[in-house]
């Protein structure tokens, strides 16, 4: 009988080690991931005037500071959580047309693709008041890769087509609230009414803006053949690069067209990532060629979308 008793008290210790062992695992764990929350806010909040360098586009995709654009909030520095400790998440948003209302059906493209130039500024107003910093797509790969840890609430910004009205409208509200963007552009579409012109790609790139590829001519990269589909590829990133003077990684999707050969032509050309119309948060889990964007409307509310 003693030496049962003995025996169970022996065990009841190790099992009491065994927990405590485990719960303090958990609780250095816990408190790191506090230590690093709390730094990082800090340095957010110290830093919030600062100007944050977009970075530009390369092989290698290395940093090449601007100092022309900033984000409102800048969390440049901030310490990395290990990334098994969090998941991995940035939105990325989609825009077409910054324009009034213009009559068409409610249930219309026209209608869909549309956002008012107030509620525009009433949802960027949103971006800055939250905290959130822009990012490009060239940071928001290194990010994925573990490469920079990256600002606190990061999101992506993106336009589609170049159509006039994101220069014109678009543009000052993105200066007024020192945020970035990425804007997509169709370079055979050049001088075509409504739509963006070299002078004024160069402008955008000068205010440090981000100039990414959406294919030469926007047609169905599914339909094509091989030939075709290489050429709207590589001569759309190769116009590009040579207008802005950088090296162009992103594409997005025409129409959201792709399939297996799409995306296999796609990294052939040179590419990093490519977009699509998908609305969820962009996480560690999506290929980098068939990255979600949600598309935003003029109803949208970014308190839906954003974390």
């Amino acid at each position: 009988m003693r030496r049962f008793l003995v025996l169970t008290f022996f065990l009841l210790m190790f099992a009491g080690v065994v927990t405590v062992s485990a719960k303090t695992v958990q609780e250095r764990r816990a408190e790191r991931l506090l230590r690093l929350h709390a730094a990082a806010s800090s340095q957010s909040s110290d830093t919030s005037s600062s100007t944050v360098a977009p970075l530009s586009s390369s092989s290698a995709l290395r940093a090449d500071p601007h100092p022309g654009m900033g984000a409102a909030t800048s969390s440049v520095g901030v310490p990395a959580v290990d990334r098994k400790d969090i998941r991995f998440k940035i939105p990325i948003l989609v825009y077409h047309h910054i324009r009034p209302y213009g009559g068409w059906a409610k249930s219309s493209w026209s209608t869909r693709l549309s956002v008012s130039p107030k509620n525009f500024d009433k949802q960027m107003q949103w971006i800055v008041d939250h905290d959130y910093t822009t990012i490009n797509l060239d940071t928001y790969v290194k990010i994925r890769n573990g490469e920079i840890p990256g600002p606190v609430k990061p999101v992506v910004i993106t336009f589609d087509d170049g159509n006039l009205n994101s220069f014109t409208e678009g543009l000052p509200v993105l200066e007024k609230h020192r945020l970035t963007a990425t804007w997509y552009i169709i370079p055979q579409r050049f001088g075509a009414r409504d739509f963006i012109s070299k002078d004024q790609v160069k402008e955008l790139a000068a205010k440090g803006m981000d100039i990414q590829s959406h294919t030469l001519n926007h047609l169905l990269l599914t339909r094509l053949p091989q030939n075709e589909l290489d050429w709207e590829l590589r001569e759309g990133k190769r116009v590009l690069e040579e207008l802005v003077g950088k090296p162009v990684l992103h594409l997005a999707y025409p129409a959201t067209t792709h399939n297996a050969f799409v995306r296999q032509r796609t990294v052939a050309a040179g590419y990093a990532t490519a977009t699509l119309m998908d609305p969820r948060i962009a996480s560690e889990k999506d290929d980098l060629i068939i990255l979600p964007r949600i598309m935003m409307e003029d109803g949208t509310r970014l308190e839906k979308w954003l974390p």
